[in-house]
């Protein structure tokens, strides 16, 4: 993340989806390294870790740009 502020504020967004998954197929923790946002996932299957993956990095995409937007406007 640009900064260590940005990644907690990314970090309370993403938490409450890794605390408490719509799917019992997959767990997620989420924590700060610095201003480095990391990610774990462990599922059941290689189609369940897809799933999960694309939901975490869309909502990452989703929060990168309303930065963005926030940043230009």
């Amino acid at each position: 993340m640009a900064d260590e502020a940005l990644a907690r504020a990314a970090l309370e967004a993403l938490r409450p989806e890794a605390e408490k998954p719509a799917s019992d197929r997959f767990e997620a923790c989420v924590w700060l390294e610095g201003s480095v946002l990391c990610l774990a996932i462990r599922a059941r299957d290689t189609s369940s870790l897809r799933a999960a993956l694309n939901s975490f990095l869309s909502w990452l995409r989703a929060l990168r740009d309303a930065c963005l937007a926030a940043a230009s406007a």
